[in-house]
């Protein structure tokens, strides 16, 4: 059962609303009703795309780096016993005059080097600088095994 307040407040609301004027919306309102829907749409595919290049990326760092620094014997030497052994191997490298780098190996070593910028920054300790340190001579070791400075290319006819 209805009480007697909450039928006035209805019919005063009833009357208030059927006073307003009815005006019709403009005959674009809905075209940009879409067009706003679409954009959205595409800046969420956008942003889609960019979060799946990341994880992809990251996921491929791991893949590269990962099974590298498992091999790696934290306590085998001292951080600059690496240290003075990988900047020898550069070294050697610089002055072989090879010009050309494998884009691989240029991004692995930008790669370790900025772990160990990292590393050097939070001031990590002897146990986590060392396994970095081995991983660029390596890394460097294996960029001198590769390039070897003969060219070979494959015709075909």
């Amino acid at each position: 059962m209805i009480s007697s307040s909450e039928s006035d407040t209805k019919m005063r609301v009833a009357a208030l609303l059927g006073g307003l004027p009815e005006h019709d919306p403009r005959p674009d309102l809905w075209s940009r009703i879409q067009f706003a829907h679409q954009r959205r749409k595409r800046q969420r595919r956008r942003h889609g795309i960019w979060l799946g290049a990341m994880l992809a990326s990251a996921a491929v760092l791991l893949v590269v780096l990962l099974p590298r620094s498992s091999e790696v014997d934290t306590g085998a030497a001292d951080p600059a016993d690496w240290q003075a052994q990988s900047h020898a191997l550069e070294q050697e490298w610089l002055a072989s005059s090879r010009e050309s780098m494998d884009p691989r190996y240029r991004t692995e070593l930008k790669l370790i080097d900025a772990q160990l910028q990292a590393a050097y920054d939070r001031g990590a300790n002897p146990n986590e600088l060392a396994p970095l340190w081995k991983l660029r001579s390596e890394a460097l070791q294996e960029l001198l095994r590769s390039d070897n400075g003969s060219v070979r290319a494959v015709t075909r006819i």
